[in-house]
């Protein structure tokens, strides 16, 4: 990028690094012709993604994580597949966005309102946008089957699951901006591999235009299948280190809700370990996908004004606090990977302990691109925390969840786990369930969240304290 174009584009961070920055509606902004100064944007975002296995990605780390930011406390502020990715288009908590669950009436494509998303304020701002991959869970729900939502130039999203219980790996259908594509069972069909190649073509089409790539994988959600070429990964001690977290499998759950005891029950150390050897093996097809989205970028000489980010939708509980799954109000399910690579901003590899959120991703892609954001969100642009470490920022956030009792919930067990809304700050994590149930966890010294300090003496001024905060922070 030229001197005149990054002065160009840092003036712009100044005047949009603020959220909740007044905008006109979304009729009456007029496109605006193309700007090549502006920053291409990419987000890649995985399916159900344990942070903790982002350490066998050697691409990601050599790529991303050695030339970014590594957000140690990245989370989401719902720990569901739908509502985190409508929280991610919107910068909303879900409680705002009203996508609550996965599937309807509470949730799913159907209840997301997509007329005001980033892609929308970034195709206003002159970019080229993509969706490739995962849109939302019921999306083939929507009428016409197959619709392009606004503000997606390329739009290329699983349509329908396959027949052979493979999830979106193998067998499913796709929407290729409104026409249906179906995809077969043989190893060219591998779906991480499909929109690699679709995200390839995409930033090669982009010519000088700016552009922002969604790229949403559907690794490493279950059913965990990888590429044939991964099959036999990480099955010897030496390629594998069992998880094993202080909380992993606990026989003493007291304290814990009794909803934890169900799924306690049915776990074992060796079905958990199988698990995490599948998941490891997805997750690989997504490395190659880094490595050969930074190449092209190289090629191109585009690397150097391309914002990457990489995260997850949800965590993955693998034993922590005896759960398998998502959704539940601990650590495993909403903390996420979260790296951050812009040559320009990012110039020197580090670690970084801020709370980052998904809600954040909306609001500074905004920023970067100069789009306008119609009315408030409750994210907050990371550009100030990219150039500075310092700079002032947030020391707590809502994690919130409704339990889904649908028939058709995907998700099973989740369904278990009772509606909550917590509160997270560097300290304390307080968790408020609709059934009356309360935690209380000092991070500080337990931050594997074994010993519920709720109720015991000493801590009725503190629990006041975080249940004020919480309802503030719902009633935003």
């Amino acid at each position: 990028m030229s001197k005149k174009c990054f002065l160009t584009f840092a003036m712009g961070i100044l005047l949009l690094s603020s959220w909740g920055c007044s905008g006109t509606n979304n009729a009456n902004v007029s496109y605006v012709t193309p700007n090549p100064s502006k920053p291409n944007i990419i987000l890649i975002l995985t399916d159900d993604q344990p942070p903790q296995s982002v350490q066998y990605m050697p691409t990601v780390g050599k790529e991303l994580v050695a030339k970014g930011i590594n957000f140690t406390n990245g989370f989401v502020t719902t720990p569901l597949c739908c509502p985190s990715r409508a929280s991610i288009l919107t910068g909303l908590y879900a409680h705002n966005h009203g996508v609550l669950t996965d599937t309807p009436p509470q949730g799913g494509a159907p209840a997301f309102n997509a007329s005001s998303t980033i892609a929308v304020w970034l195709k206003q701002a002159g970019y080229r946008t993509a969706m490739i991959g995962k849109y939302l869970n019921d999306y083939e729900l929507l009428t016409p089957k197959g619709i392009v939502p606004p503000g997606w130039d390329e739009w290329d999203a699983f349509l329908g699951h396959g027949s052979n219980n493979g999830g979106y790996y193998y067998g499913y259908s796709m929407s290729d901006n409104g026409k249906k594509l179906r995809y077969g069972t043989d190893t060219k069909d591998y779906s991480g591999d499909v929109l690699t190649t679709q995200a390839l073509k995409f930033i090669q089409d982009s010519g000088n235009r700016p552009f922002f790539l969604y790229l949403a994988f559907y690794n490493p959600h279950q059913t965990y299948q990888a590429a044939d070429r991964y099959k036999d990964m990480f099955k010897t001690d030496a390629t594998f280190t069992p998880y094993r977290p202080p909380n992993f499998l606990p026989t003493d759950l007291t304290g814990k809700p009794t909803w934890v005891q169900t799924f306690r029950d049915q776990l074992d150390p060796a079905y958990l370990d199988h698990t995490y050897q599948r998941i490891l093996r997805s997750d690989m097809s997504v490395d190659d996908a880094v490595g050969q989205v930074t190449a092209l970028l190289d090629k191109l000489n585009e690397r150097n004004r391309t914002a990457i980010f990489y995260l997850t939708d949800n965590g993955e509980s693998l034993g922590d606090n005896g759960i398998l799954g998502k959704d539940c109000p601990y650590e495993a399910c909403s903390h996420v990977p979260f790296i951050v690579s812009y040559p320009p901003l990012t110039t020197q590899a580090r670690t970084d302990a801020h709370f980052v959120l998904n809600i954040d991703l909306a609001p500074t892609f905004a920023a970067l691109g100069g789009a306008a954001v119609p009315g408030k969100v409750n994210g907050v642009s990371l550009l100030p925390l990219l150039t500075d470490p310092n700079a002032p920022w947030r020391n707590s956030f809502l994690i919130e969840h409704w339990q889904d009792l649908s028939p058709d919930n995907p998700e099973g067990p989740t369904s278990r786990i009772p509606t909550y809304f917590a509160i997270h700050t560097e300290r304390w994590k307080y968790i408020e369930y609709d059934n009356g149930d309360r935690e209380l966890y000092n991070l500080q010294t337990d931050p594997y969240e074994m010993h519920n300090l709720f109720g015991q003496p000493g801590y009725d001024t503190t629990v006041a304290t975080l249940s004020a905060e919480l309802h503030a922070l719902k009633s935003q």
